[in-house]
């Protein structure tokens, strides 16, 4: 069997923490597992919709996409990433209960996907969790004090598989519909 060398593409929708909340993971993470080869802080993301990887660079689905997404209308609001799940290949944070405003972005941005002609990666569900590494571990759950921040925008990555690389192709403000309303 030939091995791949050129690139895949990979672009999805998702939020970001902030730089100060991702270096706090990130330390958590190597607590966790101090040689495990973890997400690096800029690269971390909750993953709110993606799509099959693509062997040439997606120019057109990228245009579609940020054009459907100036139609997400959702209000911003407080993520709180409280549990850790290890297991199957990684270890992730998550949620402990439902949240609202992510759940409401979530279906915004399959909304924008759809009206972009994207159709979500096959076998994909969304599962709000951000991976800290990656690994082989037996399966295991906890609470934790957390890590949250106020959730203000959706962005657009595209992630150069395999070349470490997380390109920013859009960010859009979560103002819900207020930005509509007159008075």
């Amino acid at each position: 069997m030939e091995s791949r060398t050129s690139p895949l593409y990979r672009p999805f929708f998702a939020l970001k923490p902030p730089a100060v909340v991702a270096r706090q993971i990130d330390h958590f993470a190597a607590t966790l597992a101090p040689g495990a080869d973890r997400i690096l802080p800029d690269h971390q993301h909750v993953t709110l919709g993606i799509t099959t990887d693509w062997p040439d660079y997606p120019y057109e689905l990228i245009k579609a996409r940020r054009r459907a997404a100036a139609g997400i209308m959702a209000e911003p609001f407080d993520l709180m990433l409280d549990g850790v799940h290890v297991g199957g290949q990684s270890a992730a944070l998550r949620p402990s209960r439902s949240i609202a405003g992510l759940k409401t972005v979530q279906q915004q941005v399959a909304v924008a996907m759809a009206r972009a002609g994207a159709t979500p990666r096959p076998g994909w569900r969304f599962s709000p969790h951000q991976t800290l590494f990656y690994c082989d571990a037996r399966h295991s759950q906890q609470r934790i004090d957390g890590f949250s921040w106020h959730v203000e925008e959706v962005v657009l990555v595209c992630s150069h598989v395999g070349r470490t690389r997380h390109e920013i192709m859009g960010s859009w403000p979560l103002k819900g519909d207020a930005q509509y309303r007159l008075f």
